[in-house]
């Protein structure tokens, strides 16, 4: 480069942007890379490490085609600084993919790809769906993702479970939109003498949820279903009715109708708890504010004091909104259907 070049092209304003393109690359780079090697089980193969390049490419690519562009690839994991590359082979280095190769950082795991998949989706594509008049729809997110990822709540709506669910004592349990079915066991394991019906709107979702009931061997008193509640007729049965992080999948005009249904399965002086993001939060909980207000059939996040209103207007008394994460737009909400009601 000469000098007249280097001059123009620091003084032209592009060595400043190109540096600050450059501060978000690594970070971009890194997660698309973990996510890609999570989602493929190259974070648990190399947490045996070292693996020789050949023995990756029999697991990734069983007819030994592209083993060329599996090798940049690894390498790059190297450039990044998340695998290392010895006389035995791969193994992993960063602190980030040695982390999520642990089982137990699924849910991280699970979020991240959410983030790298979805979140992605959304920020790039949303201007150009609202100039086409279009939106997007349930079929865009995978399902069980996002029941994987919601788990990283468990905590925090365990905490509410147990407060709305005694240990002893015949209940009956009503789950819209059961997810994984982990809050269902929650409720079972805490009372034995619980019997549940978890409503699923996804068939995928809710055949995964009656795997891992059956799997944490607590499915004998639950019955998994996959339907939307809207189509189901109330019978005024229940004891309880859960709805955890799913408010939002229906418009913010058909939540009091919703809520109203849902009051319906609750015999007199049964109760309510919903767990839910607000908008108002941190980023992640901006994302998922923008995928509700852009999905097809869906509707923005609430703000407690909306879906307080909402829930009275459906008829429901002793309405109460609590956060459950501190520094975190995250609630729960109770409620009860009046026993003269």
């Amino acid at each position: 480069m000469n000098l007249d070049t280097l001059v123009s092209f620091m003084t032209g304003g592009q060595a400043t942007l190109m540096a600050r393109v450059g501060v978000l690359l690594v970070p971009l780079y890194r997660g698309c890379f973990v996510v890609g090697a999570a989602s493929q089980s190259v974070l648990t193969l190399l947490a045996q490490g070292p693996v020789p390049l050949d023995r990756i490419v029999a697991e990734l690519c069983p007819d030994g085609d592209g083993e060329e562009g599996l090798e940049a690839w690894l390498d790059f994991g190297v450039h990044l600084g998340e695998f290392e590359r010895g006389p035995g082979g791969y193994s992993l280095r960063g602190m980030l993919s040695r982390r999520l190769a642990d089982a137990r950082s699924d849910a991280v795991a699970a979020l991240l790809e959410e983030v790298v998949t979805l979140h992605a989706r959304l920020l790039l594509q949303t201007p150009a769906l609202v100039r086409q008049g279009r939106r997007f729809t349930l079929d865009d997110q995978d399902g069980r993702l996002i029941a994987r990822s919601s788990r990283m709540l468990e905590p925090f709506v365990f905490e509410a479970v147990d407060a709305a669910v005694p240990t002893a004592g015949p209940l009956r349990l009503l789950e819209i939109g059961c997810g994984s079915g982990t809050y269902i066991r929650r409720a079972v394991e805490r009372n034995p003498a619980l019997t549940a019906l978890g409503v699923e709107l996804q068939p995928a979702v809710a055949e995964a949820a009656r795997a891992n009931l059956r799997a944490w061997g607590v499915d004998a008193n639950v019955t998994i279903d996959a339907a939307d509640i809207r189509a189901l007729t109330p019978d005024a049965s229940f004891d309880l009715a859960t709805l955890h992080n799913n408010i939002y999948y229906f418009p913010i005009t058909a939540r009091v109708e919703l809520l109203k249904h849902v009051r319906g399965f609750l015999r007199a002086g049964g109760g309510l708890l919903l767990t839910t993001g607000c908008r108002g939060g941190s980023l992640l909980m901006e994302a998922l504010n923008l995928w509700s207000a852009t999905t097809e059939g869906c509707g923005s996040l609430p703000t407690p004091e909306e879906l307080t209103g909402q829930l009275r207007a459906a008829g429901f008394t002793d309405v109460t909104a609590r956060r459950l994460i501190p520094g975190e737009s995250y609630y729960s909400f109770t409620a009860q259907r009046a026993a003269s009601s």
